[in-house]
């Protein structure tokens, strides 16, 4: 029985716990959530944990070298047994151990950037999928008020004996409408389901309700030195000092490694035993090449590297440069609009004159037409907004920005 309880306690806590952890309220509190306890963020844990073992593995020395012989042999008649045993332990020289470090320190720095930035793109595209979402659900429900008042027209002309010529007209145009809206509703509809489902995973919660809410995007004003060993441009530089340490490593590789050690003789000759003891020194004799191949294609590498970071970066300054004046553009065009407070009382405003006879049908049809393309309009620049700027923080490496953005 205490069990029985205790179980059911456990239960009962688990799911208060995963309700209070999936109480996701707008667009920022969804940012939150995500980024401390999505699929993705444990993804790039094991990622940064494998990027650590670079290191234990760089840190690794030589593992000392065992060698053993036995000869058997025969003068005149008399048994000859010889053993002999070395051991071996390998200096590297060159410092290759130190080279080796350096160069998991280098890969170690550029996979860690490239890791946290990758999970805030991934972030922030799910972010902008969240309020998609939001924007699907206006649409919907904008589209089905207007077949629901499409219908009603319909209805309401069919009910008349006779129709006047404008009236038929009327009554043909509205129903093309009412069908194109339902075709265009199925369609938001599943769009919507489609990124639900991926909202729903990464946030690991399900019936999600998912609000709009207009976000107070700021003026933004473009300064060369932010796009300098930030963010992507960084990215560039580290790239660069992993093609350098590459280098050094292939030139350790031109120096022998000495292996030095203890070695015994014990040899029989018949009764006779003779026991020998001394130093055994063995190294590479660089007498063919001492890595030039390596440092030559490492050297070449580091070249190469250069020339592509350098024209990365001037491009990415100058798609940043090009996203300010991009965002700028939007944002302006952004307030110019109605909000969307303003745009339902217009709307109900046409509602309530047509009710009153004041409004004619086909300016009916017009109205709510107008409505869901303005709205359609409005969400694609609303989202272009949040594009540039999530590129735009990807470029200069400020992540927080995003952050206070969906404050």
């Amino acid at each position: 029985m205490y069990f029985i309880i205790l179980g059911a306690l456990l239960f009962t806590l688990n799911s208060v716990v995963a309700k209070e952890n999936c109480e996701i309220k707008n667009i920022g509190s969804f940012y939150e959530h995500i980024k401390s306890s999505s699929p993705i963020v444990l993804e790039t844990v094991k990622a940064k944990e494998r990027i650590n073992s670079e290191i234990d593995l760089a840190k690794q020395r030589p593992n000392p070298e065992i060698s053993a012989e036995y000869l058997r042999g025969d003068e005149f008649g008399l048994d000859i047994n010889t053993v002999s045993l070395t051991a071996e332990h390998v200096f590297e020289y060159g410092s290759k151990r130190d080279k080796r470090l350096a160069k998991a320190n280098a890969y170690k720095k550029l996979s860690e950037s490239q890791v946290n930035l990758n999970l805030f793109s991934n972030l922030a595209n799910y972010t902008l999928i969240y309020q998609k979402i939001a924007q699907l659900n206006i649409l919907i429900e904008s589209v089905k008020e207007a077949i629901s008042t499409f219908n009603s027209i319909v209805k309401k002309l069919h009910s008349r004996s006779r129709l006047t010529p404008e009236e038929s007209i009327s009554l043909s145009t509205i129903t093309l409408a009412s069908n194109e809206y339902k075709s265009q509703l199925n369609d938001l509809e599943n769009e919507k389901e489609i990124l639900k489902g991926k909202v729903e995973f990464i946030s690991n919660c399900n019936n999600l309700v998912i609000n709009h809410e207009d976000l107070s995007y700021p003026n933004l004003k473009y300064n060369f030195a932010q796009t300098t060993n930030l963010g992507l441009t960084k990215l560039e530089d580290l790239k660069v000092n992993l093609s350098k340490e590459e280098l050094e490593v292939q030139k350790s590789l031109g120096y022998s490694n000495i292996q030095i050690g203890p070695t015994i003789e014990y040899q029989t000759q018949g009764k006779d035993e003779f026991l020998a003891a001394g130093v055994a020194v063995s190294f590479a004799l660089p007498l063919f090449h001492t890595n030039n191949g390596g440092k030559l294609q490492a050297m070449k590498g580091l070249q190469q590297q250069k020339i592509e970071s350098l024209n990365n970066k001037k491009m990415l300054s100058i798609e940043n440069r090009n996203l300010y004046q991009k965002y700028n553009r939007s944002l302006n065009t952004y307030k110019s609009m109605p909000s969307l407070k303003q745009l339902e009382q217009k709307h109900l405003q046409v509602e309530r004159l047509y009710s009153r006879g004041i409004v004619s049908i086909p300016m009916t049809i017009e109205s709510h037409r107008q409505q869901i393309d303005f709205l359609t309009s409005r969400f694609e620049t609303e989202n272009d907004l949040l594009t540039t700027f999530v590129r735009i923080s990807l470029i200069e490496g400020n992540i927080n920005k995003f952050k206070e953005l969906l404050k």
